[in-house]
């Protein structure tokens, strides 16, 4: 099977790239996780800058970013379930960290849900504070710094 062309796009929030990557947050955290619609969509959208995985024309990875004063935060990090384990979400998350580093930013925090740690790991992040639920799942924040 050929490897499909795969692009990462900043998407606009008024962007269609935007629209469709959230769908794609509806599908992993809405419809597989349950997460609610109010906690998915917490109104930090407009601010944030969203980053999709693309192949074929469809969006396959979403994130997004806050910018805070003291470190970048990143979020909302899914990938369509059939292409997980591929290596899309490594390439995403690289791709995530490299635009944060261009903007002049080198502190970087996130809050992973407890069954992701080890891939945050994987990126130099280590975590910290105590366990919490966050939209019904565990969760613990993570930093590089």
């Amino acid at each position: 099977m050929a490897e499909l062309a795969e692009q990462h796009i900043i998407a606009t929030y008024d962007s269609s790239w935007y629209h469709k990557g959230c769908d794609l947050r509806r599908e992993v955290f809405m419809d597989e996780q349950g997460v609610s619609l109010e906690d998915e969509f917490d109104g930090k959208d407009p601010d944030a800058t969203h980053i999709v995985t693309v192949q074929d024309g469809e969006v396959v990875g979403v994130l997004r970013i806050l910018w805070l004063p003291e470190h970048a935060k990143i979020g909302r990090f899914a990938v369509k379930k059939s292409l997980r384990d591929q290596g899309i979400g490594s390439r995403l998350f690289h791709t995530a960290l490299s635009f944060i580093d261009r903007k002049g930013q080198d502190q970087v925090m996130l809050e992973a849900q407890i069954d992701r740690i080890g891939f945050y790991e994987n990126f130099g992040f280590a975590a910290y504070g105590e366990e919490y639920l966050d939209a019904g799942i565990l969760h613990r924040a993570m930093k590089n710094y």
